[in-house]
This record gives structure tokens, sequence and C-alpha cells, in this order.
């Protein structure tokens, strides 16, 4: 039985079931990719073992059009035309000559949009069409959707471009002021449909441009962290402590005050990341944290002594930005008005 919904309770069902998709279907791959990466120099079942990883994750626009039609009261069947809906305007899939080729999660912002024409489109039908429901529906509500969805892509990836042409020009200014831009740009951006991996891999950063990337993340994780703590539970605190902010995405989206703190750790702690001199490469920008992604890769860049490389970067990644987000957090409960531990009760 779908009950009634609401444009604000609509949008904000299937921004819940995105956010909490996505982290379900990357959170394999952050806790154990690194480590069997490392294991795979003793034995082939990791490599394979990892694969397994990578093909859950492309897997997200399904898991997360479930979880929105979960959130939206949809019976079983309606659940999963959406999630196909999802999956078919991610651009998870790509059609070639010789058969279909995954391209990773797809676009999120296309899924988004896919999926609210394809429940706006089940919401309107309903049970209108009777027992030709099981016939039609599917038809109706997941096929043509998908096929919209398809068609809208290469206008969603422009959002993807432009972002990435923005932050190709911060690379072109004074080192410290580009580590400073770029690590502010991706920590007011994380919680958000947009794949800060992919702008990263598109605009080919590397090197200090990289490293800000990697820190910037780590600051929004840091906020969300201590915004979260006394009024969540165990599991999502854990959730966020390993580094699944994206699953927040609907308390920024209603409570944008968030940005505040936000903005004041990206100042920070990418002016930390020059200081630091933390690099990285097109492939590790974007993963903060997780799965020492980001640390392992500015290791190899840093000339010296390990240890004392070793140390710089855990004044970049933990000393300094840790304890300054805390601080932050309660300058912002104390002074910051609209800002309180509520916004960030989690919801999914």
């Amino acid at each position: 039985m779908i009950e009634q919904q609401t444009v604000k309770s609509f949008f904000f069902n299937i921004l819940n079931g995105m956010a909490l998709g996505i982290v379900i279907a990357l959170i394999p791959g952050a806790l154990l990719g690194e480590i069997f990466k490392f294991l795979a120099r003793y034995s082939d079942i990791f490599t394979i073992l990892g694969s397994f990883l990578t093909m859950f994750s492309i897997g997200a626009s399904l898991i997360i059009g479930v979880l929105a039609g979960l959130n939206l009261k949809f019976n079983a069947p309606q659940t999963v035309i959406l999630a196909g809906a999802g999956f078919i305007g991610s651009g998870a899939l790509k059609v070639t000559p010789d058969g279909f080729l995954a391209t990773g999660m797809g676009d999120l912002i296309n899924v988004l949009f896919t999926l609210f024409i394809s429940a706006g489109i089940i919401l309107f039908i309903g049970n209108r069409l009777g027992s030709l429901n099981i016939v039609l529906l599917p038809v109706f509500g997941g096929i043509i959707p998908g096929a919209i969805g398809q068609f809208i892509l290469p206008y969603s990836k422009l959002v993807t471009g432009a972002l990435g042409n923005t932050i190709a020009h911060f690379t072109e200014l004074n080192p410290l002021l580009m580590t400073i831009l770029i690590a502010t740009t991706y920590t007011l951006l994380l919680v958000t449909p947009i794949s800060l991996v992919a702008v990263a891999t598109v605009t080919s950063l590397s090197g200090l441009a990289s490293g800000a990337a990697n820190l910037g993340i780590v600051a929004a994780c840091y906020v969300f962290l201590f915004g979260a703590i006394g009024v969540n539970n165990r599991g999502t605190i854990t959730a966020l402590a390993i580094g699944t902010a994206k699953m927040m995405m609907a308390n920024y989206f209603k409570h944008p005050i968030i940005a505040v703190p936000l903005l004041i750790n990206g100042i920070v702690i990418g002016a930390i990341g020059y200081f630091m001199n933390i690099q990285g490469t097109p492939m590790s920008a974007g993963f903060g944290y997780t799965g020492l992604v980001g640390p392992i890769n500015s290791l190899q860049f840093m000339d010296g002594e390990t240890t004392m490389n070793i140390l710089k970067l855990a004044v970049a990644y933990f000393i300094v930005p840790f304890p300054f987000a805390y601080i932050i957090n309660k300058l912002c409960l104390k002074y910051l008005p609209g800002y309180n531990k509520e916004i960030f009760i989690f919801k999914g």
C-alpha cells in the first residue's frame, strides 16, 4: 500500500535511500579493498575476492532503488521496478558491439533523476491498471524511466565535467591557495550525489591537488562524526568513523547550516596539506582515509625518513584536524543559530 506522499517526503525518501545505498555498496570495498590487494601478493584467491567487491559496488543503483522504494512504502514489485529503472538510468552498463561493458557505479546524479521519474510514474499509476499492473508497470515504471535516464545521462555528466573544469582551474593557482580551494570544495561536496572520485579521475588530480582532495574528505568525515556522536546509535557512529559520511546526505540537504563547519575545517586542513606536502594520484583522490588509500598513496611521494613521513601523515590526517573539528563543532553548537545536535540524527 503506497502512502500519501508530500513533495518534501518524496524527495527525502529517495535521497535517504540513495545515501544509505551508496554506503552499503561501498563499505565492503572500503573495509577490505586495500587488505585484499596486499594479500593478493600471496594468493590469487584475494584477487578474485577483490573483484567481487567491485561487482558488488557496480550494483549500487539497484541497492539505492530498493532502499528508496522501501522508504516510499512501495510493495515488492514496485520496489524492484524502481530499482531496475535506476540501474538502467545509471549508465553502469554500456552497450558495445561486443556486448555489455561495466563502467562502475554509474552516474549517481542521473540515478537520482531517474528514480524521481520512475517513482513519480509508479505513484501516479498506483492500482489504476488492476490486474494488468504486473504486465504494464515494469514497462511504464521501469523501462521507460530508465530509457529517459539514459537519454539525459550525457547532460548529467556535464555537472561532473563543469566541476572538474573548476577544480582544474584551481590547480593553476598558487599551491597554498590551490590546496585550500580543492580541500574546501571536496569538503562541501562530499555529502552530495556528485562522485568526487569521478571528478578527480576526469581532471587527473595528482600531487598536492590529489592530497588536498583526500584531506577535504577527511575534514567532512570528522565534522559529521562529531555532529552525530550522542544522537545516533553505535552502528551509525561506526559507519561514519570509517569514512562513510555520504550516508548523511539527507541531513545536509535539510540543514545547509552544516556547510559552516565544513567550510572552516576544509580551509584549515587544506593549509595543513600544503605544509605537510600531502600528495596523491588521480586514482587515490577522493577516498580520504577510508581503507587508508589516501595515506598509503601519499607516503610513496614523500622524501626523507619513513618515520618522519608517517608522522607528517598523522599530523595532516589526524593529530591536527581531529581535535580541530571537535572544537569547531563545540563552538558552532554554542554560537551558530540553527546548528544543534538534532540536525545530525540519521533516519535511514
